[in-house]
Parts: C-alpha cells; sequence; structure tokens
C-alpha cells in the first residue's frame, strides 16, 4: 500500500514546490497587477456601469487587463456588442502565441489541465514561465502557482478598487493609470536579451505607435504583436 502511495505523494510535493516557488518568484509583478486592478476596480465603479458583483465576476473570468480597460472604453462610447467583443479578441490575441511558446517547454500533463492552465496564462505568469522553461523543464505546478497568483491579485484589487471608487475618482491623479504601463515595461526589461529581441521590441513599439493613430488601441496592441512575431520568425 504504501509502494503504491508514494509515487503519487512524491508527486504532490514536486508540484507543491513548483506551485511555491512560482508564487515567490512572480510575487513582484502581482504587486504592481493589484496597483492597476485598484485603478479597474474604480473605473468599474465610476463609470456606473457594473456592480461590485459583476466587477469581480468580471476579473475573475475575463482575468484580461487591457481587456477590461478597453471594455469599460467602448462601453463609455456606447459600442456595440460586436465591437467590444472583436476588440477585446484582439487585444487577448497575444495570448494564443503565449500558449503555444510555453507548450513547447511544458512538461506532459493530462489534456484535462490545459483548460485551467490556459486561464492563468497572462503576461506577468508568462514571464516568469519563460525564465523558468530556461532553466527547467516547465512544470504543471509551476505554471498553475503564477497563474494563480495573478488571479488572486487581479481580482482582489478590483473588488478593493470598486470600494475605493469614491476616493479615487480619477486613477491618474494618482499615478494609477501609469501602473498598467510600468509593468509591461518591467516585464519587456526582463525578457530582452539578444539582438533580435531587441530589434522585435523597437519595431513593435514603432508599429504599434504608428498604427495607433489609424486603428486605435485594440489595432496597435495587434499589429505590434504581429510585427514583434514576424522578427521572432524571420530573425536568425
Amino acid at each position: 500500500m504504501a509502494g503504491i502511495a508514494s509515487p503519487r505523494i512524491t508527486k504532490e510535493l514536486r508540484l507543491g514546490k513548483e506551485f511555491m516557488r512560482a508564487a515567490v518568484d512572480v510575487f513582484p509583478l502581482a504587486l504592481s497587477v493589484f496597483t492597476y486592478g485598484l485603478a479597474f476596480g474604480a473605473l468599474a465603479n465610476n463609470t456606473n456601469h457594473f456592480t461590485m458583483l459583476e466587477t469581480v465576476l468580471m476579473s475573475f473570468f475575463v482575468f484580461s487587463g487591457a481587456g477590461q480597460f478597453t471594455i469599460l472604453s467602448l462601453l463609455q462610447q456606447d459600442a456595440t456588442l460586436w465591437a467590444i467583443a472583436i476588440s477585446t479578441f484582439l487585444i487577448n490575441a497575444r495570448y494564443l502565441i503565449y500558449g503555444l511558446s510555453l507548450g513547447r517547454n511544458l512538461a506532459p500533463c493530462h489534456r484535462g489541465h490545459l483548460i485551467w492552465l490556459s486561464h492563468g496564462i497572462t503576461d506577468e505568469s508568462y514571464s516568469v514561465g519563460t525564465l523558468e522553461s530556461e532553466r527547467s523543464r516547465l512544470g504543471l505546478g509551476y505554471l498553475a502557482g503564477a497563474g494563480m497568483m495573478v488571479l488572486l491579485s487581479w481580482t482582489l484589487s478590483s473588488a478593493a478598487g470598486y470600494q475605493l471608487g469614491e476616493f479615487i475618482a480619477d486613477p491618474a491623479r494618482f499615478g494609477l493609470d501609469f501602473a498598467f504601463t510600468a509593468a509591461f515595461i518591467g516585464l519587456l526589461v526582463v525578457l530582452l536579451r539578444t539582438k533580435s529581441q531587441y530589434i522585435a521590441a523597437i519595431l513593435a513599439l514603432v508599429v504599434s505607435a504608428a498604427a495607433y493613430h489609424w486603428l486605435g488601441t485594440s489595432g496597435a496592441v495587434f499589429a505590434g504583436a504581429a510585427a514583434a512575431f514576424f522578427v521572432g520568425v524571420y530573425a536568425k
């Protein structure tokens, strides 16, 4: 009996260690997530489009910072449901690339696990997951821990921001609007190592800035991602 249970216990201990290590690695990034989560919650309150429960459920199930900010902005503009859905899809399309990238280094796991693991893929979890895959094989516990920590930070901060909405009428006044940008800059700096990566980053910056004038935020994000992807595929 002990011999049968031993491999299972060993596996669970390994998953637990991976989970905790990921939580520690992603914690500094989760703090930045909490900061702009406060801004999202405050905006959700002040736009009067969502109740607190709806805001929390949205953060838990949609779980997309840029996407949720875009939804709030489009609702303020009385955009149609199709416009909101398409814009959100374009902004979140980068997660398809993230999943393909991490999947190459993910240790074998049950296919059913991929469904909930994919929900935890964010810019932050992808960042630490990429660094982990360079050190060793990316484990199920590690990816789950990184995603869970970010999800918890984002959901709790959305709730806190909604409650503080009356006091944070203008997030820009407290610098919370820059927290989102600062977090992405931090992620980018950590990941840039080779010449081709620097070229991809610079090209994505130029392309997205130019696309913003014609295609708006959603189009700029998609154009920048496509430009970086092009460099990644063809750069030597």
